[in-house]
């Protein structure tokens, strides 16, 4: 999936994107996550916050995780390919979403008039 807008969102603002994905996740705070995550990256410990969203992130949609790579060693080699990979697989679930809009129901006995 070309994508380079998440990719440059998770390359120049990852706190930003890793908020933006929180809040499409869990209905987490925006702001408060991008700040938790900017606050935890000053110590090198971001990824642990990730590593929990991520396991949030495959609770709700039932994603298995890779035996061979898994989500703690993902977020704290490759932080911001996984929020960018997040990011995507968000985008592409919202995009299956239909909306019917409301329907209407004509009265009983309504003769068009």
């Amino acid at each position: 999936m070309n994508d380079c807008d998440s990719c440059c969102y998770g390359f120049w603002c990852t706190p930003c994107l890793f908020g933006s994905n929180a809040k499409k996740i869990d209905d987490s705070n925006c702001v408060f996550m991008c700040l938790a995550y900017s606050c935890l990256a000053e110590c090198g410990l971001s990824w642990l916050l990730h590593c929990m969203k991520r396991k949030s992130l495959r609770d709700k949609y039932n994603l298995r995780e890779d035996p061979s790579c898994g989500d703690c060693l993902t977020t704290l080699c490759c932080d911001s390919c996984a929020l960018c990979q997040e990011a995507r697989f968000l985008k592409a679930q919202n995009a299956k979403k239909v909306f019917t809009g409301p329907y209407v129901i004509r009265p009983t006995g309504y003769n068009g008039k």
